[in-house]
């Protein structure tokens, strides 16, 4: 299978790139910076695309690349996404737009500017084509400081859903996979993201956040355990719609249920125990 991987520079997309490589499918891989693709570009099956989601000219560039190439494109992995953290009160206008921007607007107009391929491939008669939305737990409840992040999951959550309700006349699949906390970069820059708690009255919480991402961290699971239940999608004709990858999934799955009081008193109760679920 020939399949566009946005976000290979590291953590899930890096790990994804190269189980794919092993499993011998086509991969081309979006990067902001040709040094971030060094090592994956030996690979004879992988090209480098130089995009950035948040300008539809490069991610529109890309898909050309694709096109010219010959290549039948059989899959779309919107892996790209940033996670801005903060209290909602003092967030800064330009992350929250940002925050959506990457990850909202960025995945929907990646899927906009691949999907006439991927109708192609139907046309031509390839099986087993669709689209894969990386998503998050944050997708499925909001925990305190990470509200906007959790905002624009829920919307990919949406937007997933009604990809593959409208797709389902051409054959293509919509399905998105949420990890939990994955051991990956993110959680470094979270501990540097103090900007919005810093003179407010939300500064007590600085002295919280160390401890509460590192033990987030800790429990987490590996890029590569990630990347195998992609893997496992892509190459599966009929995966679960949505896919939560998470030590003790059924934990947030029973708290998703719970009245928002309730929830409320848990998560206020881990942020205490610097605990996230």
């Amino acid at each position: 299978m020939t399949i566009l991987l946005t976000g290979t520079s590291s953590g899930i997309g890096r790990a994804t790139a190269e189980a794919l490589l092993v499993k011998g499918h086509r991969v081309f891989g979006t990067v902001r910076r040709i040094s971030d693709a060094s090592e994956l570009s030996l690979h004879p099956a992988f090209s480098a695309l130089i995009m950035d989601v948040t300008d539809r000219a490069s991610i529109a560039a890309a898909i050309e690349t694709i096109r010219t190439s010959g290549e039948t494109l059989h899959a779309v992995i919107n892996n790209s996404g940033i996670a801005v953290s903060g209290p909602l009160e003092t967030l800064a206008e330009e992350d929250y737009r940002r925050q959506f921007d990457v990850n909202v607007f960025g995945s929907l107009a990646v899927c906009q500017e691949a999907l006439p391929l991927l109708h192609a491939a139907r046309e031509a008669g390839e099986a087993n084509v669709k689209i894969i939305n990386i998503s998050s737990v944050s997708g499925y409840v909001t925990a305190p400081f990470t509200s906007i992040y959790s905002a624009s999951k829920f919307a990919m959550e949406a937007v997933t859903d009604g990809l593959r309700r409208e797709l389902v006349p051409f054959g293509i699949d919509a399905v998105s996979i949420a990890p939990g906390p994955v051991k990956t970069p993110i959680w470094t820059k979270a501990k540097t993201q103090t900007k919005a708690y810093e003179g407010t009255r939300y500064a007590y919480i600085l002295e919280k956040l160390i401890p509460y991402v590192e033990n987030a961290e800790a429990g987490g699971v590996t890029p590569e355990h990630v990347a195998g239940v992609i893997l496992k999608t892509l190459e599966s004709s009929r995966p679960r719609p949505h896919q939560l990858v998470m030590p003790k999934s059924w934990v947030v799955r029973i708290l998703k249920q719970l009245p928002k009081r309730v929830q409320d008193k848990i998560f206020l109760k881990n942020m205490e125990g610097n605990k996230r679920y």
